[in-house]
């Protein structure tokens, strides 16, 4: 096979930022391992997000006319089945928080090191969220806030939302909202973990949620989640 037959067979990453430099080096940090398609503004990133079938996103949030985390919901619906990676100039906790709960699976700085940025778009792929370590302690706290409000508390919207999934899908989402994994999810209720991932597709769908941790938060703010299993735990890196 040649090198560009490998690539074309490579799993496709956009890279989107106005800025060449950091495009190159974002694109040299990962095309080892991607196909890589560049974009600098958002129109471009929202017409190649149509018309192709990107894996994964890696998304500067200084984009000419993103337009924040607003606009980083927005193009998350255009392909929701892209996860997103953002990358800031400067990383801000709640910015973080708010990214996470738009849909995005990682926040990190942008002048992270060419391994760790293939290694948070290896974790982001498998469903899981990257994180920097500082925002960390803020995303835990949002949490354990949420599990820890007053039981006699009301829901919101809790019987419209949670009765559009089977018994078999809220105890997937509650068992990932106690931080399974899909592997951890599958072994414990004997499926594979394609099974459990078609469930997981069904449960976004069905809720008009699109990642991972949004499931969490609303499972953890609109039902209590059991006990995980031994060995089962928050996934954050």
């Amino acid at each position: 096979m040649t090198e560009r037959e490998r690539r074309e067979a490579s799993p496709l990453v956009l890279v989107a930022s106005g800025v060449a430099a950091l495009r190159k080096r974002w694109r040299q940090s990962i095309q080892a391992s991607f196909a890589v398609h560049e974009v600098s503004d958002r129109k471009s990133l929202e017409h190649s997000l149509a018309n192709r079938r990107p894996v994964a996103l890696v998304l500067d949030m200084q984009l000419p006319d993103l337009g924040g985390v607003p606009g980083v919901a927005v193009i998350q619906r255009v392909r929701p089945a892209t996860h997103v990676l953002l990358l800031t100039h400067r990383p801000d906790e709640r910015e973080g928080i708010a990214a996470l709960k738009a849909g995005a699976r990682g926040y990190c700085d942008r002048d992270i090191d060419a391994p760790l940025l293939l290694k948070a778009l290896d974790i982001v792929q498998q469903g899981e969220i990257w994180v920097g370590r500082k925002l960390i302690p803020h995303l835990l706290e949002e949490l354990t806030a949420l599990t820890e409000r007053p039981s006699q508390e009301p829901a919101v919207d809790i019987d419209d939302r949670l009765d559009r999934i089977t018994a078999r899908e809220r105890e997937i989402a509650q068992l990932l909202s106690a931080g399974a994994s899909n592997k951890e999810i599958a072994k414990k209720l004997l499926v594979t973990e394609r099974t459990v991932k078609a469930h997981l597709t069904a449960i976004f769908r069905k809720l008009g949620i699109t990642g991972r941790l949004q499931l969490a938060l609303f499972m953890l703010e609109h039902s209590r989640p059991p006990s995980p299993p031994p060995g089962i735990g928050p996934k954050f890196n």
